[in-house]
């Protein structure tokens, strides 16, 4: 699974998943639905933090998300969407979705963390971004959906990272590269397809940290799909300790 610090916890549609009227109220008031899952994802990582602080183990660079945890950002997320839309209109319907979803994210949180806090001893964070060029060639016109994964010494691979989509009316080459890397990362695999969620392996072993793919003449292979990143290694419970006040 992907890890806390890679983003993208819940998506869109996870909200649209709970709550189907979500996105027609935040286009009505105005509200940025990125902005909300951002702001969930700045929350939950600061009650993880807290959480590891206190007991002493782990970093949040390495927890794992697992359901639990895109469950309560997702709550988490619809409770701050629904506060501002309150907020703004003062309206009895938005307020009761509040603090409904105020009362399913303080569950959820309190499930996530007595089912433990799921950690990877050496965490590989997904690839930020992709460099593509688009230069003359022999390949027919076409559309392609690209992503990476960043692979550490020891054979870890991590998340793939964002899908990068790119066309070419033309004859065409295309070239991907990495534009930087984190201390670490020894390599990288590189997935293309020519439809959405369809990306296979291009390369048959890993890239260099500073190799360029350039796509052969012959066009794409069918390779492995991209995978879902690291497996935790352990997990962090509560040890029962009590603050004292």
């Amino acid at each position: 699974m992907a890890l806390l610090v890679d983003g993208d916890v819940s998506l869109i549609e996870n909200l649209k998943a709970f709550d189907s009227g979500v996105l027609e109220v935040a286009n009505g008031e105005g509200i940025d639905l990125h902005a909300k899952l951002r702001v969930g994802q700045l929350e939950v990582e600061a009650d993880v933090e807290r959480f590891l602080h206190w007991e002493d183990r782990g970093s949040l660079e390495q927890v794992q998300v697992n359901a639990a945890l895109n469950r309560w950002h997702t709550l988490k997320t619809l409770e701050a969407v629904y506060r501002d839309a309150y907020f703004s209109q003062l309206n009895d319907r938005y307020g009761e979705r509040w603090r409904a979803y105020e009362k399913m994210a303080a569950t959820q949180e309190r499930r996530y963390f007595d089912g433990g806090v799921a950690v990877v001893s050496r965490p590989v964070r997904r690839p930020e971004k992709i460099t593509m060029e688009v230069t003359d060639g022999l390949n027919e016109p076409g559309t392609y959906w690209v992503q990476a994964t960043l692979i550490d010494a020891s054979g870890q691979e991590s998340a793939p990272g964002p899908v990068e989509v790119v066309s070419s009316p033309l004859p065409h080459t295309l070239t991907v590269r990495l534009p930087y890397v984190r201390e670490g990362v020894t390599g990288w695999n590189l997935f293309v397809g020519m439809q959405e969620d369809e990306a296979g392996l291009q390369n048959a072993t890993p890239l260099g940290v500073n190799e360029v793919w350039t796509m052969p003449e012959g066009g794409i292979v069918a390779g492995r799909p991209p995978g879902t990143g690291q497996s935790a290694d352990s997990v962090i419970y509560r040890s029962g300790r009590f603050r004292r006040g």
